[in-house]
């Protein structure tokens, strides 16, 4: 038994090795035939540029929110019934028209009593100024008749003021953006009742750091972009710079006026582009910039002519061109187009004839 088990065994063991050395004999032939291939691998036609720096405007951006020049938050002076409400928001009214009415009976009365006070008080002026002139009455009872007479005038002003706080017009003309009372509400003093914004005039307010404020100026001319227009340019002007921080964020805010446009309303976010200067740049094609693993980068042509990828950090965009402030020098190649999956590795030529593209131009 002792016999036949060590042959079972030796029997076992060399069957093992022969497997082995056929799976190693396979594997280094596949090995042999991907060098091969290596070796004979189509390279890549690329298109490159050559990195040099180049002077560029500096531009800044901040970003904020449009709101109106003239707004007005309409309150109420008296206290009332709401009778009438022609007003809604989004509605466009005119400077003067009539958005609400409040009912006041104790106001109405004394309006009455004084435009009877005021008749009364005429009708005596009158009479008493015929009889002075007819040399029928005294200067006192022409005295008093005019003093009872200017009192009652003013008296009426008074109630006619006060008579006109139960009626809300619109002090400017533009757009209803907030109502905060309806139909049949009771109207007390004070309270906020109705806001118009002119959306004609708009201003963008946002806010720029201290070490670049010092470069802003009122009258200066800002590129604005709304997010609710892209691709348009506005031209906007700086009208404000707030000369006040904010202490906890060291931010100054800018207010720059901004053409009126259709669309455009109080609330959207934009942006605002001041050149306050210029300064050395390394700019690529837009079309150079990869995604790798959610990494951003290049591909750059390697001394030994193969495609690597080099990891960059990108800046402001400048037409066809995107400033790199990170990970490129001077005398980079960086491929210049797109490519279907990755090339890291990769043999490249040039397509155009293996000579040296041109540096990147603003």
């Amino acid at each position: 038994m002792n016999a036949m088990n060590k042959k079972t065994i030796y029997g076992i063991a060399i069957a093992a090795a022969v497997v082995t050395i056929s799976a190693a004999s396979l594997f280094l032939g596949k090995a042999e035939l991907h060098a091969e291939a290596t070796k004979t691998e189509t390279p890549v036609t690329v298109s490159a540029v050559t990195v040099e720096p180049t002077t560029i405007g500096s531009v800044v951006t901040a970003a904020g929110t449009l709101s109106s020049r003239n707004s007005s938050m309409l309150s109420g002076k008296v206290m009332g019934r709401v009778i009438s409400l022609t007003a809604q928001e989004g509605d466009h009214v005119a400077e003067g028209k009539l958005l609400m009415k409040i009912d006041s009976g104790e106001i109405t009365a004394q309006a009455i009593q004084a435009q009877a006070a005021y008749n009364n008080a005429k009708l005596q002026y009158d009479r008493i100024k015929g009889l002075f002139d007819a040399k029928a009455s005294t200067h006192m009872e022409m005295d008093q008749a005019t003093l009872g007479f200017e009192s009652a005038q003013a008296g009426l002003k008074a109630a006619k003021a006060m008579e006109s706080y139960t009626n809300i017009t619109a002090p400017i003309s533009g757009q209803v953006v907030e109502k905060r009372i309806n139909l049949g509400e009771m109207a007390l003093p004070g309270q906020p009742l109705i806001k118009i914004e002119d959306n004609k005039n708009l201003r963008l307010e946002v806010t720029v750091k201290e070490q670049e404020v010092l470069h802003i100026r009122p009258g200066q001319s800002v590129k604005v972009q709304i997010d609710a227009m892209p691709g348009k340019d506005l031209k906007g002007t700086v009208s404000q710079v707030i000369p006040a921080s904010d202490i906890r964020s060291h931010s100054f805010v800018v207010k720059i006026d901004v053409p009126s446009q259709p669309g455009l309303i109080t609330g959207m976010y934009g942006k605002a582009f001041f050149n306050i200067g210029k300064h050395e740049a390394i700019l690529v094609p837009k079309n150079a910039i990869v995604q790798m693993s959610g990494i951003e980068g290049v591909y750059l042509v390697s001394p030994e002519g193969g495609a690597m990828f080099q990891m960059v950090q990108t800046g402001e965009e400048h037409g066809n061109d995107i400033e790199v402030t990170t990970g490129l020098k001077q005398g980079d190649r960086v491929i210049s187009d797109k490519h279907l999956g990755r090339i890291e590795g990769k043999k490249v030529v040039l397509a155009d004839n293996n000579r040296q593209a041109d540096a990147v131009t603003q």
